[in-house]
């Protein structure tokens, strides 16, 4: 599974660098695990609904660019 392994690596990489105990590094995983989540979330939605139409794709696409504040 594909999600699996983006959640899990973006996981891993946090680990490493909180154990070497670099801030920017850090800050840099978490961002990414971050959007491992997300995706991860979308791609279960997308999996198990119908289709959107072009006006739902916007509005979920608002809601990224504006990080969920309308």
């Amino acid at each position: 599974m594909q999600t699996i392994t983006r959640t899990l690596t973006a996981s891993a990489h946090v680990a490493v660098a909180v154990r070497l105990k670099d801030p920017e590094r850090e800050t840099v995983a978490r961002r990414n695990l971050a959007e491992a989540q997300i995706a991860d979330a979308i791609d279960r939605a997308l999996a198990t609904a119908p289709a959107l139409n072009p006006r739902q794709i916007k509005t979920l696409s608002a809601l990224l660019r504006t990080r969920g504040q309308r």
